[in-house]
């Protein structure tokens, strides 16, 4: 099965392709065909092939049920917020500066409209759809990168990023002015990839970052938490 696996990726082949037959892998491994036919099965249980009319073909990847699988373990872990967010730290600080030089007018305008949305939200103090909105704002952020190890891992995370956002944004919430700094945070890290600014975006997203593991700190302790420091001149220009 790995000397299969690995003429799978040594060729790289992408989903959809056929695979040699049977016989061709025979010949080629120098071992039996009921081998290859076993190693096959084994390959299409894992789902990284199929069997069709026509031979075996390359599987598309099917990575939710891994994502599913990590965030539980994760969980069962008694992963914290103060993991996720180095977490956090480490894939998004790296993305953002990749997002300012690779983003494309399209990835600008589904930013755009996931930031009316975030604005909508918090105008009209509906909690569910800022989490959601905050969640896809940064998960799409990732995306632009057009990093696919990046992406992955963000998606790997994703389960128990959208929880402990939502406890973090509960939390949050409830002092007066926060959403608003929140948003306008958001605000600044699309402005400063719309610019194409690399030093700006790393910063303002090494800051936002880091003001949430500040406040959410100072709530833990007891302390009401200070409001970012943020430039609102620019929070209604989208």
């Amino acid at each position: 099965m790995e000397e299969i696996r690995h003429l799978i990726l040594e060729g790289g082949l992408s989903p959809g392709d056929r695979l040699l037959s049977e016989r061709e892998l025979s010949a080629q491994l120098k071992v039996s065909r009921t081998v290859i036919r076993e190693a096959l099965k084994a390959l299409e249980m894992l789902g990284i092939v199929e069997v069709r009319a026509g031979g075996t073909y390359i599987k598309e990847p099917e990575l939710k049920g891994v994502y599913h699988t990590l965030s539980y373990t994760m969980a069962l872990d008694s992963v914290t917020i103060s993991d996720l967010l180095e977490v956090r730290k480490i894939i998004e600080i790296q993305a953002i500066k990749l997002a300012a030089t690779r983003r494309t007018s399209m990835d600008l305008a589904v930013l755009s409209e996931i930031l009316v949305e975030m604005k909508q939200a918090m105008l009209e103090k509906d909690f569910e759809r800022s989490v959601i909105t905050d969640h896809e704002f940064h998960s799409y952020l990732v995306k632009c990168s057009q990093n696919k190890v990046l992406s992955i891992m963000m998606d790997a995370t994703s389960d128990l990023f959208r929880e402990s956002l939502a406890i973090t944004r509960e939390k949050l919430g409830q002092y007066n002015g926060m959403d608003n700094a929140i948003y306008t945070q958001h605000h600044v890290i699309f402005k400063a990839i719309k610019e194409q600014n690399l030093d700006l975006a790393e910063k303002i997203m090494m800051e936002h970052l880091n003001s949430l593991e500040s406040e959410l700190k100072m709530i833990t302790q007891g302390k009401d938490p200070e409001l970012p420091i943020i430039d609102h001149s620019d929070i209604d220009e989208l």
